[in-house]
């Protein structure tokens, strides 16, 4: 069910990307990451260092709009839609995120906010964090290897903050991403 649901997330993902906006005179993909994380390390006994704990899958798009705010913020502001899934749970979310990058060196940093949907409300089954719809925040500090491609270390982290009349159940996971700058 999970791989069908993160295909499904792809393809719609892939089609939104192909869409071009003529009177623009751009496509409105900017950018395909994907990469694999480890869960759940706001753990102590979890160590981040063990390679059998990457179980993690991510992709995300972000895509390139008409923004007036860049007349105004440094950096650039995109929408992002994503999904992350692993053995036990997974969650799709969507956003806006905000890349700095330095002027020199090839060096960024990206923090992003949105909302998230967790896999079991399409499988019907009882939540194994918090409510089924969650806030989503993520932080990262990126890399360009080449012009168009970028490794980044990620991190995100889920919350409901008490919403749904139960004790708030955070989760953060954490992990490396590859970036295609189109």
């Amino acid at each position: 069910m999970l791989h069908r649901l993160f295909s499904q997330v792809l393809t719609v993902a892939l089609l939104l990307g192909a869409i071009t906006c003529p009177a623009l005179g751009q496509t409105l993909l900017l950018e395909v990451r994907g990469g694999v994380g480890v869960g759940e390390i706001g753990q102590n006994d979890i160590n981040l260092l063990d390679p059998s704990r990457l179980r993690e899958i991510n992709a995300e798009l972000l895509l390139s709009i008409p923004n007036p705010a860049t007349l105004l913020l440094p950096g650039e502001l995109r929408p992002h839609l994503g999904a992350s899934f692993g053995p036990e749970d997974g969650y799709v979310y969507a956003g806006l995120s905000w890349t700095f990058r330095a002027p020199v060196v090839p060096v960024f940093v990206e923090a992003g906010l949105g909302g998230a949907v967790q896999s079991d409300v399409l499988e019907k089954r009882t939540t194994r964090f918090g409510c089924l719809v969650q806030g989503q925040a993520q932080a990262s500090v990126g890399f360009d290897v080449l012009p168009n491609v970028a490794v980044m270390g990620t991190v995100q982290h889920l919350r409901d903050l008490g919403l749904c009349g139960q004790p708030d159940n955070p989760t953060t996971r954490a992990g490396l991403r590859l970036g295609l700058r189109f």
